[in-house]
């Protein structure tokens, strides 16, 4: 610590005052330019939408010694216990639709379509033609047995259920009854009673192998919520079997190749008939019990007054149980796919984060983008545009700052805590204009960028740099640390120039064609020295001044040094604006003496005749 305040003190007075400068203009805000390796990195937590029931979180819970009342009181606020009786559904089976699907008899038991008995052996096609169901039986071989054509709904029931399959046999096979509504895009709905409809939906929504109580409190939510999301009775079904309802496989699974797969688990099954009948009521009625695999730690705010934003410790990262993967995670995210929303197919510039619910870290689940485009701007706005169509796990995330791992190598490079940058004060931040980040520590500041890599910048250099402007100054990104220069003084690398500091000379930036001269004359170990002012612009020009002398610059003259007594009679004669206009050359000897050409004349100077002025 007493290295690190030893040598903040070198470096003069105003590096106390350039510490107190901020890092850059808009320091918070969450705009990410498109990174050039095509993708930012994402740390994220939870998986879903958040509301409600935390499925890992009642896993930890269960595990912990919760019954499932207990668990759903918690996620449910202000529910209370209900009980319904068992009762008839209709469920539409989108997994198995298409232009024709194939029905067959699940066991011994044939199946019955109307008048006709379809035995085991034989399959029965649907498809839809001229306004009508065609509904067909084969034999294997593809033996035509019989076919009939139906313009009202038929039910087909069989007493050991029902294989609802594709062409290649694969599908799956359901209990009940199932109807064919007549619509061209053939999709069945299995009629089934609500318990026997549960027994395909817990194993299908929660992990058989979850323990009892946390399986008990997912089959009392599913009940729960079939019950509030019922479609009207005018509606060709009541519920779907997809993620956009609940999910439900039925009682097996087959594949194409024959291999079957059982659907309904003993653990879920013991858990649906251990809870029949119970659900979550709110004033009366089935409670909209949302759930989802993990809220990440904080529970978000939906719909319903029992569905609350809340810290959910038992579904954090630090209260999770092992196997759960997905309360932390990280990701990345390809700029292309968030580009999808740029209008008319443009090119995204970069992303803002504009609006978060305050549930979580990082000021909680993004709920709000702007998109800048090559076609224009999109803003984005809602509780799931930040998932990408299901592109991330959940809608709580952040960026994670590039550079962020460069950053901190150089810190620990640099004596980490008791170094000369001292402890951070922030965490990483990107920054909003360029891609690149930053850190701020107690006596300086960590940048990084694609091209630049980290550098800190502390002290003088750091208040110079400021006030030109940080990383969108004329001097880019810092290339190297700050390091002792000849001349008793410190010097600092940038992607477009140099910034150099001595306790006599203050902190000057040097860049462009002036700072190559310079350095052809051997930088500050020449005879120019250290510069004494930054690049200062000129009509049709410009020029930096050293200890030594001045560089001056025009696109019609070249870039030369002027100094001594030829730099002060050219002075005295109006500098680039007077006659003589601006050097065309270096300082050159001349029998006697020295001279320097100008685009209007010339001076020499000589010991006994001083510096004389000629004119062309």
């Amino acid at each position: 610590m007493r290295l690190r305040r030893v040598l903040s003190a070198a470096v003069g007075a105003g590096a106390v005052a350039a510490l107190l400068l901020p890092a850059t203009a808009a320091q918070a805000a969450e705009t990410y330019p498109a990174p050039v390796s095509g993708a930012w990195t994402l740390t994220g937590q939870g998986y879903g939408h958040g509301y409600g029931l935390s499925q890992w979180g009642a896993q930890s819970r269960a595990l912990a010694g919760q019954d499932y009342r207990r668990i759903l009181g918690d996620y449910y606020p202000g529910t209370t216990v209900g009980d319904r009786d068992d009762r008839g559904l209709r469920v539409q089976i989108t997994r198995v639709s298409g232009s024709e699907v194939y029905l067959h008899s699940a066991g011994a038991a044939p199946l019955r379509v109307g008048e006709r008995t379809v035995p085991q052996s034989q399959r029965v096609q649907v498809k839809f033609e001229n306004g009508a169901l065609q509904l067909t039986a084969w034999e294997p071989g593809w033996r035509l047995v019989w076919s009939d054509r139906w313009t009202s709904v038929p039910t087909i029931s069989g007493d050991d259920g029902i294989w609802i399959e594709r062409a290649d046999g694969s599908g799956n096979r359901y209990r009940g009854t199932v109807s064919i509504p007549l619509t061209e895009r053939i999709t069945p709905v299995n009629n089934v009673s609500l318990e026997e409809y549960l027994l395909g939906v817990v194993p299908r929504e929660s992990p058989s192998w979850f323990a009892g109580e946390a399986l008990k409190a997912q089959a009392v939510a599913a009940r729960s919520y079939a019950l509030s999301t019922l479609r009207p009775a005018s509606s060709p079904y009541d519920l779907c079997d997809s993620e956009s309802c609940q999910v439900y496989g039925g009682v097996q699974q087959r594949a194409s190749n024959g291999a079957i797969q059982e659907l309904q688990p003993a653990s879920t099954t013991a858990a649906v008939r251990a809870t029949a009948g119970e659900i979550r009521e709110y004033a009366g009625a089935p409670a909209f019990t949302q759930f989802s695999s993990s809220n990440g730690g904080f529970m978000a705010t939906g719909s319903k007054p029992y569905l609350r934003a809340g810290e959910d410790y038992w579904s954090s990262p630090a209260g999770k149980v092992s196997q759960d993967t997905v309360a932390g995670w990280t990701a990345q995210l390809p700029v292309a796919t968030v580009a999808r929303n740029c209008p008319a197919g443009g090119a995204l510039r970069s992303m803002t984060v504009t609006a978060r619910d305050g549930s979580g870290p990082w000021g909680g689940r993004v709920t709000g983008l702007f998109l800048r485009c090559s076609t224009g701007d999109r803003a984005l706005s809602g509780p799931s545009v930040a998932r990408f169509g299901g592109a991330l796990r959940s809608s709580l995330w952040n960026v994670v700052p590039g550079g962020s791992a460069q950053i901190a190598s150089t810190w620990q490079r640099l004596g980490a805590a008791e170094g000369v940058l001292g402890a951070p004060t922030t965490p990483i931040f990107a920054l909003p204009q360029v891609e690149g980040s930053y850190q701020r520590f107690e006596e300086g500041n960590v940048y990084w960028s694609p091209r630049s890599g980290a550098s800190a910048v502390r002290g003088a250099i750091l208040g110079k740099w400021a006030a030109l402007g940080y990383e969108n100054s004329v001097l880019g990104f810092p290339t190297t640390n700050e390091g002792p220069v000849t001349k008793g003084g410190i010097g600092q690398q940038f992607l477009n120039g140099s910034i150099y500091f001595s306790p006599r000379t203050g902190a000057h930036e040097v860049h462009g064609s002036i700072r190559q001269k310079w350095i052809s004359l051997g930088w500050e170990a020449g005879y120019l020295g250290l510069p004494t002012t930054d690049e200062i612009r000129l009509r049709a020009g410009a020029f930096s001044a050293f200890e030594g002398g001045s560089i001056y610059f025009s696109p019609a003259s070249g870039t030369h040094v002027v100094r001594g007594a030829i730099r002060d009679a050219w002075g005295r004669v109006g500098w680039e604006n007077g006659r003589l206009g601006y050097p065309t050359s270096d300082e050159y000897d001349v029998p006697g003496g020295k001279r320097s050409d100008f685009q209007g004349g010339a001076i020499t100077w000589t010991p006994g005749g001083g510096a004389v002025v000629t004119y062309r």
